[in-house]
């Protein structure tokens, strides 16, 4: 089953394969954004856009303001 992940900037990710896509979300994440994932991260980021919950960068930036405060 194929994968897809859509970045606020306008990337998008396509990968039938799990570690392709993991490793291609990685890849970017931190190559135009500088963000760190860990593969489980990636892989809860895009289950929970799958489920309508918004973007993996909104995602990221609830769960950072849910650890400061």
């Amino acid at each position: 089953m194929e994968k897809v992940l859509r970045c606020d900037c306008g990337f998008e990710v396509h990968a039938d394969d799990e570690a392709k896509f993991v490793a291609e979300v990685r890849r970017h994440a931190l190559g135009e954004h500088g963000m760190q994932f860990s593969p489980e991260e990636v892989l809860q980021l895009a289950f929970r856009t799958e489920l309508g919950e918004g973007t993996w960068q909104q995602r990221l930036g609830d769960e950072t303001r849910e650890d400061t405060s």
